[in-house]
């Protein structure tokens, strides 16, 4: 009978407000950042996150950058978990108000949440090494923390609503259906 992560101790929470807060320039210390001007090559793994949390949106009425940004760092620490062999009890970081926007987000990126993603991404990942685990997440981490940055600058642009405003504007029109969506980048062999 083997133990649950609980049980050998490998599940963590979240200290404090400054750590949830600090995760973000932690995993970009780790991962890196995206180049500015370098959106573009990135495209394809920012359009899934960003139609997914308008979708959510959308569902939720909430409209509010803070809350996806707190779904944005909760998918960081289930990351951070993956690459380390734990996981965390969100407590009272997930709320009903941010859990339409993280879910959006691990439908996005996160093969633990969606089954599909799974399929996709074992064809070119072993998810049961740290090296696997590092090298696919590594993009969704970067984009991540672009979006998390684009809704900090449009949230002081607009106010609380002021990145949904943006995404409507810009290739809202073009959302025309509640599917969450993904995509992979490819291991090149």
């Amino acid at each position: 009978m083997s133990l649950t992560k609980a049980e050998q101790g490998l599940v963590k929470t979240i200290s404090s407000y400054s750590t949830f807060e600090r995760i973000s320039s932690k995993m970009a210390r780790e991962f890196g950042r995206m180049k500015k001007g370098k959106e573009e090559s990135y495209a394809l793994l920012l359009l899934p996150i960003e139609s997914n949390l308008l979708k959510a949106n959308r569902k939720c009425g909430i409209n509010n950058g803070r809350r996806a940004i707190e779904a944005i760092r909760l998918c960081l620490f289930k990351i951070e978990g993956y690459v380390n062999g734990w996981e965390y009890d969100f407590g009272q970081y997930l709320t009903s108000d941010n859990r339409d926007y993280l879910d959006a987000v691990l439908y996005a990126v996160d093969p633990g949440f969606n089954d599909e993603l799974s399929a996709v991404v074992s064809q070119w990942y072993d998810m049961s090494r740290a090296d696997d685990l590092r090298e696919y997440f590594s993009l969704p981490v970067k984009c991540l923390l672009r979006i998390e940055d684009s809704i900090q600058m449009w949230t002081k642009e607009g106010g609380a609503s002021g990145y949904f405003d943006f995404l409507e504007s810009t290739f809202g029109v073009a959302v025309g259906d509640d599917k969450m969506d993904f995509t992979v980048a490819r291991r090149t062999p």
